[in-house]
């Protein structure tokens, strides 16, 4: 049988296992209170961190640090949250002085920040995503009077850095942009563009680009098909951009401009298959492919600055010639020269502003017809020189016409000169008079002489 532990000593152990309990108490109890602040404190940072980041306040404070990111000047719509991303309705702002942004409105963005950033002072956002964004390129309005400007007013204390955050993006991504800029008389843009954004290094952006409609003056609308390049401040470059019309045909472009100064801009365009049905004037009824290379330079806040400057190559061309010769527009039907698919045309023009010019102009149609010269076209106003070659089975159609206007003997053929003036849809040319006198002339000889011919038969 066990011997019990003597009498004397059963308190102290009790004492001992009492200590040891109540030990273990205060611990459960000090881990209770600790779980329950903690509970508490989250509790309140989410409800009062929805709160605040929901508030007035935080939407000020948010597009201040926006605006030192984007050197802009605007203000984000409310802001809420949602499964942890951050959700605005729109920010309307504009550029200051250098950026040469006359305005910027965004519309539905939405974002995913790293909130662990936030605490040291950077508001990181992974995918910044945008609905609409819309541009204007140009001088920003200047701002309201000093007594008309809202106060801003110091809490009179140092916050901590979360309170100022700095807005770091690592990828932005906009479901269509709308970018619209002065470009002489019609103002030029760009509209439906879809374009990704992924940050690289600082003021350094990796540039996608596709869809979307160049509208400029004097161009077809051009769709953009693919474009890719970066922005390195203050410039954005275009390693590559394809644009293509409807009616077929594409441009492959290079280049770039500088958002500083007049922002000047340099392109390079490498014509393919381009048709130009849609090219004006639209009058003279202009049809072929064209091909070649074509330079664009000048500043876009200087719209009559644009020059282009290139060489083009038209194959399966074909043009209305009585808007040429309308004097002798009969003789152009019976000829055929409406149905004339020309071998070849080519051309190197130089355009300045409003001021176009043409030179070396090279039409050539099997051994029948060649046509070269130079001209100029000011607005609506041609004026030009030319010289005309047709081969001597075209000029035997036409009695008197090869002795009394194509004079001129050389590559085979029988050339005249021709002065075109007037306005562009209108032209006035000094040629088809002088054919239209060969002929009634040359018909009237003819006449004569067979009627001589005939008075002789007649006396014999």
């Amino acid at each position: 049988m066990t011997a019990l532990p003597p009498f004397h000593t059963v308190p102290r152990d009790c004492d001992l296992l009492s200590q040891h309990v109540l030990k273990l108490v205060k611990v459960f109890r000090f881990l209770f209170i600790a779980l329950a602040a903690v509970i508490v404190i989250l509790a309140v940072a989410w409800f009062g961190g929805s709160f605040f980041l929901g508030s007035e306040t935080f939407r000020h404070l948010i597009s201040r640090s926006v605006n030192r990111s984007l050197q802009t000047e605007g203000i984000l719509g409310p802001i809420s949250t949602s499964g942890g991303a951050l959700y605005s309705t729109d920010y309307t702002g504009k550029g200051r002085p250098k950026t040469h942004l006359a305005s910027i409105q965004a519309k539905e963005l939405s974002a995913r920040p790293n909130w662990s950033r936030l605490f040291s002072g950077v508001c990181d956002f992974n995918d910044v995503l945008i609905k609409n964004l819309d541009l204007v390129i140009g001088t920003p309005a200047s701002d309201a009077p000093n007594d008309q400007q809202p106060e801003h007013h110091s809490l009179g204390i140092k916050l901590p850095s979360f309170i100022h955050p700095r807005v770091d993006l690592n990828r932005v991504s906009v479901k269509e942009v709308n970018v619209h800029w002065s470009a002489g008389e019609k103002p030029a843009e760009i509209t439906g563009l879809q374009v990704a954004a992924v940050h690289r290094e600082d003021k350094q952006w990796d540039l996608s680009a596709n869809g979307g409609t160049l509208n400029a003056s004097g161009w077809p609308a051009l769709q953009i098909d693919e474009a890719a390049g970066s922005y390195q401040s203050p410039a954005i470059i275009v390693n590559q951009a394809k644009l293509t019309i409807p009616a077929g045909g594409s441009i492959a472009v290079n280049g770039s401009v500088k958002f500083e100064g007049n922002r000047p801009y340099k392109f390079h365009g490498d014509l393919a298959g381009l048709s130009l049905s849609e090219f004006p004037p639209t009058k003279w009824h202009l049809q072929g492919l064209a091909s070649g290379s074509l330079d664009f330079t000048g500043d876009l806040a200087e719209p009559n600055s644009g020059q282009i400057v290139g060489a083009v190559h038209l194959d399966k061309a074909k043009l209305d010639w009585s808007l040429l010769f309308g004097k002798v527009r009969s003789l152009v039907k019976q000829l055929g020269l409406n149905d004339w698919q020309l071998d070849s045309v080519d051309v190197q023009i130089n355009r300045q502003g409003q001021h176009f010019e043409f030179s070396n102009l090279s039409v050539k149609y099997q051994d029948l017809l060649r046509v070269d010269g130079n001209g100029t076209i000011d607005g609506d106003q041609i004026k030009a020189n030319l010289a005309i070659g047709l081969s001597s089975t075209l000029l035997g159609w036409l009695p008197g016409v090869q002795q009394k206007v194509f004079t001129e003997q050389r590559d085979g053929l029988s050339w005249a000169q021709m002065q075109v003036s007037g306005p562009l849809n209108d032209p006035k040319e000094d040629l088809s008079k002088r054919i239209s006198d060969a002929l009634n002339q040359g018909m009237s000889n003819q006449f004569k002489n067979q009627a001589k011919s005939l008075l002789d038969l007649l006396g014999r």
